[in-house]
């Protein structure tokens, strides 16, 4: 019963979010820390997930679930592993933005996970649940997912891309920023978070407790954030926009198990639209 609470009060705070950004005129967001990054609409932030989430219930309608346990040592971890994932936020309003928050990202998501790992050793579910995943809807049903949600966020009417701030970046500075940010954000954080955490918690509390807490996490990981502006605004902004992309992505991982999907999601959000500038066009 607690747990369904939480989950309630979890979905209404994400999902009340945008509401409440459209309803105080809040309709541009600065999605990206990047001061150099332009603004992007609030509804082609919203729509693009919405669809998202229901093609992911729909594609196909029915697959395996994670199977439940009561694996005490599933349970040690999740406990361990939701400390790390606590201590990182932290971490990042004690350091801001000198060049030791990089590091410690590495030490506390990657460090910190393969210690519990390694000093509570337990199989993770996922391997399990994705043998029961057939092959086909393993590739199809992501790529389906992942081919819609992209042109909504990417190249629908509904979006307006300015990268003209990156105009004075070199390309080799580019590239490097962006390999960067691909390594410790689209994968690392994808590990973490949904890979290692989230299935546990599945294991533990089923699928929506654990896609909803663990989105919840991944918000926190950006309360850094708080520099950028006033305390509501970049509140509802992180909800909405890493809160989307946490449910997003928990959803993604949780129904099919292909952890290249979450990787390709996050990869395209940091860099796609840099493309253009790092090939020159």
């Amino acid at each position: 019963m607690l747990t369904r609470g939480l989950t309630g009060a979890g979905i209404g705070l994400l999902a009340g979010a945008p509401v409440v950004l459209w309803l105080m005129g809040r309709t541009a967001l600065a999605t990206s820390a990047d001061a150099e990054a332009g603004g992007v609409p609030l509804a082609a932030v919203v729509v693009p997930y919405v669809v998202g989430l229901i093609l992911i219930r729909l594609v196909p309608p029915k697959l395996p679930l994670l199977e439940r346990s009561d694996d005490e040592r599933l349970r040690r971890q999740v406990v361990w592993l939701a400390g790390l994932a606590l201590l990182f936020p932290v971490a990042g309003l004690l350091l801001g933005e000198s060049a030791i928050y990089p590091i410690a990202k590495i030490l506390i998501l990657l460090g910190g996970a393969w210690v519990v790992l390694r000093r509570i050793p337990a199989v993770s579910p996922a391997g399990e649940h994705r043998a029961r995943i057939p092959r086909f809807w393993y590739w199809l049903g992501p790529g389906v997912v992942i081919a819609v949600w992209g042109y909504l966020f990417f190249y629908s009417p509904l979006v307006e891309t300015d990268i003209s701030g990156y105009g004075d970046w070199g390309r080799v500075e580019l590239a490097v920023v962006a390999l960067y940010t691909f390594l410790t954000a689209s994968v690392l954080e994808e590990i973490f978070y949904r890979v290692i955490l989230q299935t546990r918690l599945e294991a533990l509390w089923g699928r929506w407790p654990a896609i909803v807490a663990t989105a919840l996490l991944f918000v926190a990981m950006h309360v850094h954030r708080y520099a950028d502006g006033p305390f509501l605004d970049i509140t509802l902004l992180i909800l909405t926009s890493n809160g989307a992309l946490g449910v997003f992505a928990g959803y993604l991982w949780s129904k099919y198990r292909n952890v290249w999907a979450l990787i390709v999601v996050h990869g395209a959000i940091n860099g796609l639209a840099l493309v253009p500038l790092l090939i020159g066009w």
